[in-house]
């Protein structure tokens, strides 16, 4: 009787190991190919980003100039960092193909002048969002949202459904800078070659597999009693709430297998119960942090009082920690100030916006807004995840001259409103958000601003214009930039602060708020 039990216990096992390993090797390869291809996705995503703007910089210094040499040497530093490039295009937004990788590889093109002629490729090319084809033909492009990632629109920027997980693509297209745009054309020869020696891998493992399960059918074979002494006494002691306690059984059957399950749920209930007790821990840890920032944000009385202009400042975090950041910092009869954005929101955010404000106030001294900006931003590239960003506005007012200064990076435009026109009018943002460049010198510029008596400035966070009312209307600047108009008529920044952000709150009418909201409102007097 023995026998024949082991020998069915044999047969099944090999026989379900077998359909298991053959099915399970199946959607584990399938799995793994979209896994592997998502993944280059994601990193040739993560790269376009980084590289784009250094392709479009390196073809005005070298390959503009007839320096083919200089820009192929850059572009082979380029290729050497990504394996799964194709090919790189530079592309003009008139429509030109400016250089190719794959045919301008021993001098630069010097034939006709090589048009865009598929009018879908244009429309990628000439859009500031990123875009991308698949292998059947279906464009579809990424705009920023409110949390600082993307979502999928149409070249009407309607949003669609999104890229399916693992999909193939032939190319992705970012916009560089003002001029040009660059196409990276995908190559997926390592992902066949992974997914090869992962088959490899499993019909090792499925032969294993097979042997061991034939050895263990002969040990469970031999097991046909438990004791079931122990798992009465263990389970009349759980019910007594006494989570640590185990049973010891040793038969290798079925009730092994029973006795393996009640110590598994005997210890998913005692970590259950430490994980509430680590999950108000962890809640009250939040709030001592959200008041530790918000200690780092001056309140109204803390506000430096300085001649010739009148501040209002507020934040209204979207979470018990935020990630926008503002901060005033007087040097005798020059007043810094500076308000910061830190990609999405939280405690990573909270984290980088804490580090941020104590390196402004280190580096304040430099008395140069650009110099300030260039070193803060080399800090933080070095101490900071890849993927967090901060976009700022750093501004100086000069008692003494009576002169207003600011400097952004890749901040939302300041809001300019002219007491004697009665308009308002938004300033250039330009820049680049700290953190992206270990050097972004080339990138800053310092502005001066025609700062009239009765003039206001308002520098605010992308949490204003990027408030949602519904899932698909946004406040957007056209509506603030209307109630400046409407609310410069009160005379006092802090009023016309609290009539915005109220105009903002009655806007969104009880709507879930996405971001942290942050504005400075600033009074010439």
């Amino acid at each position: 009787m023995k026998i024949a039990i082991r020998s069915k216990l044999i047969i099944a096992i090999s026989t379900l190991m077998v359909v298991l390993f053959a099915v399970a090797a199946s959607l584990f390869v399938s799995e793994k190919k979209k896994e592997f291809a998502q993944d280059i996705y994601l990193n040739m995503l993560a790269f376009a980003r980084l590289t784009g703007p250094t392709v479009a910089y390196d073809y005005d210094l070298y390959l503009a100039q007839n320096s083919f040499v200089y820009f192929n040497r850059e572009m082979a530093k380029i290729f050497k960092q990504n394996a799964d490039i194709g090919a790189i295009k530079v592309l003009s937004y008139d429509g030109e193909l400016l250089y190719d990788s794959i045919e301008d590889t021993d001098k630069k093109y010097e034939g006709k002048v090589r048009k865009i002629l598929d009018a879908s490729l244009l429309t990628q090319v000439q859009s500031k969002n990123i875009s991308m084809q698949t292998v059947d033909g279906k464009v579809l492009f990424l705009k920023p949202n409110n949390n600082g990632d993307f979502v999928y629109v149409d070249k009407n920027e309607k949003p669609i459904t999104s890229l399916e997980s693992g999909a193939i693509l032939n190319y992705l297209v970012i916009s560089a800078n003002d001029k040009y745009s660059v196409q990276y054309t995908f190559n997926y020869e390592n992902l066949n070659d992974r997914i090869e020696r992962m088959r490899m891998r499993i019909i090792y493992l499925a032969v294993f597999g097979i042997m061991l399960g034939m050895i263990m059918s002969f040990v469970m074979a031999g097991q046909v009693t438990k004791p079931i002494g122990q798992l009465v006494e263990g389970a009349d002691k759980l019910g007594k709430g006494d989570f640590k306690v185990r049973v010891n059984i040793t038969t290798h059957d079925e009730m092994s297998f029973l006795g393996s399950s009640f110590n598994q749920m005997a210890s998913d209930l005692e970590k259950s119960i430490e994980a509430k007790i680590e999950h108000d821990l962890l809640k009250n840890e939040l709030k001592i942090a959200g008041k530790i920032q918000d200690q780092l944000v001056p309140d109204d009385n803390e506000i430096p009082q300085i001649d010739g202009i009148q501040i209002a400042a507020d934040l209204v975090p979207a979470e018990e920690i935020g990630g926008d950041i503002y901060d005033f910092i007087k040097i005798e009869n020059r007043l810094v100030l500076y308000l910061g954005d830190v990609t999405g929101h939280g405690v990573p955010a909270g984290i980088i916006s804490s580090i941020s404000n104590a390196l402004f106030y280190g580096y304040s001294s430099l008395g140069d807004l650009k110099k300030i900006l260039i070193e803060v931003n080399r800090v933080l590239k070095v101490k900071t995840l890849p993927t967090m960003f901060m976009t700022l506005c750093l501004m100086e007012w000069d008692a003494i001259t009576k002169k207003f200064t600011y400097s952004s990076a890749g901040h939302e435009q300041i809001l300019h409103y002219k007491a004697a026109e009665k308009v308002a009018e938004y300033k250039s943002a330009g820049g680049i958000a700290l953190g992206m460049l270990p050097d972004i010198s080339k990138h800053i510029s310092v502005v001066d601003i025609d700062f009239k008596l009765g003039d206001y400035l308002v520098i605010y966070s992308d949490g204003i214009p990027e408030c949602w009312k519904n899932q698909t209307e946004l406040y957007g600047p056209e509506r603030l930039k209307g109630a400046l108009e409407k609310f410069a008529t009160l005379g006092d920044p802090d009023a016309v602060k609290k009539a915005i952000l109220k105009d903002v709150q009655d806007f969104a009418a009880g709507y879930e708020q996405m971001d942290d909201i942050t504005i400075m409102v600033i009074k010439r007097t």
